[in-house]
């Protein structure tokens, strides 16, 4: 999460590259090719930056010249993770490791590719020898650096996809005591205690995590959220403020501040951020629509209130609420048997909402 700054390494890499090419023209007429050691350069360049087609490239070049550069088949390695190309990443970490089983890193990089295997699988269960194999993968690693953090830190993910939360909490706890500044274990480790419901412990461990990297937007995400749950809306609005900054495209941003504008009943400014919301992700989140709808229809606003209600409920045909809340915007507008036909289909759904039960007795 923590964003490492690469406009200067970049810098070097052109510069380590021009050098290579200088040196070789003081020294013969014909220009040589740059050296592995500024093609992994660069590579690192481009994995940092999110260009993974152009870091592709450069591990391979660096490749080509030196066919058992562990280093050069890690990076590649991690890059086709990010490509999502799990099988050239499994052979490329493995040989590495086979090559110098010394270099934990390898581990946990070929623990994460068939963690991403599982995640990627349709069959969850088929996948899930995948999750089996990572752990023991990560055994291995242990026993290369018992001190590596991020051994601790994929371990307590994949206990996670298995379910068990108690030991992917103990695995993340083991992870900070090694490096108690790493604040995506500290997001990890707030994602297992909401799961378990323990929302004090993971707001606490969130304002940390924001605290280490305030420039991280999914931390901001996460910990407005919490905030929000908490009731703590000025707060909440404030981080989901930074991270709307941070992530300008991110739908769910936007959705989230906007939801938390709607309680705080600042209408207009919900309205306008929801707006945000569906038209970076227009099917996405059918509950964009469903809070648009509650805004517009508390702010007067009753033909868009009606529209944005018909939407989230053409998304989510078998959400209760949704149906009701058109029903409300149905009636608002004079639509009294639409109004009832949606009241129906909500107790359809849900015979015990009690709202819609009023509002059906009160038609009839």
């Amino acid at each position: 999460m923590r964003k490492r700054s690469w406009i200067w390494l970049f810098t070097l890499a052109m510069a380590l590259i021009g050098s290579a090419v200088a040196q070789s023209e003081e020294a013969q007429p014909k220009k040589k090719e740059p050296s592995v050691k500024a093609y992994l350069l660069v590579g690192d360049v481009y994995y940092s930056s999110g260009e993974y087609d152009a870091a592709m490239i450069a591990f391979r070049r660096a490749l080509e010249k030196e066919p058992n550069n562990v280093y050069a088949l890690y990076g590649l390695g991690r890059t086709q993770l990010k490509m999502h190309q799990f099988t050239s990443a499994i052979e490329n970490l493995k040989r590495a490791i086979a090559i110098d089983g010394s270099y934990a890193p390898l581990y946990v990089a070929l623990a994460q590719a068939y963690t991403d295997r599982y995640l990627y699988a349709e069959d969850k269960a088929a996948a899930e020898e995948f999750l089996d194999q990572a752990l023991l993968i990560l055994d291995d690693a242990r026993r290369v650096d018992p001190n590596y953090h991020p051994i601790y830190n994929q371990r307590g993910l994949v206990y996670q996809y298995k379910g068990d939360l108690d030991k992917a909490e103990a695995a993340f706890k083991r992870a900070l005591e090694l490096a108690s500044d790493d604040p995506v274990v500290r997001y990890n480790l707030a994602q297992v205690y909401l799961s378990q419901g323990k929302l004090d412990e993971a707001l606490d461990m969130l304002a940390q995590g924001v605290a280490l990297d305030p420039s991280s937007a999914q931390l901001q995400l996460l910990y407005g959220k919490v905030l929000a749950v908490k009731g703590r809306l000025a707060e909440a609005e404030q981080a989901l403020t930074r991270a709307s900054e941070l992530a300008p495209l991110n739908a769910s941003t936007w959705l989230n501040l906007g939801q938390v504008h709607f309680l705080q009943k600042h209408y207009d400014k919900a309205i306008e951020t929801l707006n945000k919301a569906v038209e970076l992700d227009p099917l996405g989140y059918p509950e964009a629509y469903y809070y648009l709808g509650r805004a517009h229809l508390d702010a007067g606003h009753t033909d868009e209130a009606r529209l944005n209600l018909t939407k989230a409920v053409k998304l989510a045909p078998d959400n209760a609420d949704y149906h009701y809340w058109l029903a409300k915007a149905l009636l608002a507008a004079g639509d009294t048997e639409g109004a009832r036909t949606e009241l129906e289909r909500a107790l359809e759904l849900s015979p015990d909402h009690e709202q819609a039960k009023k509002a059906l007795a009160g038609l009839k």
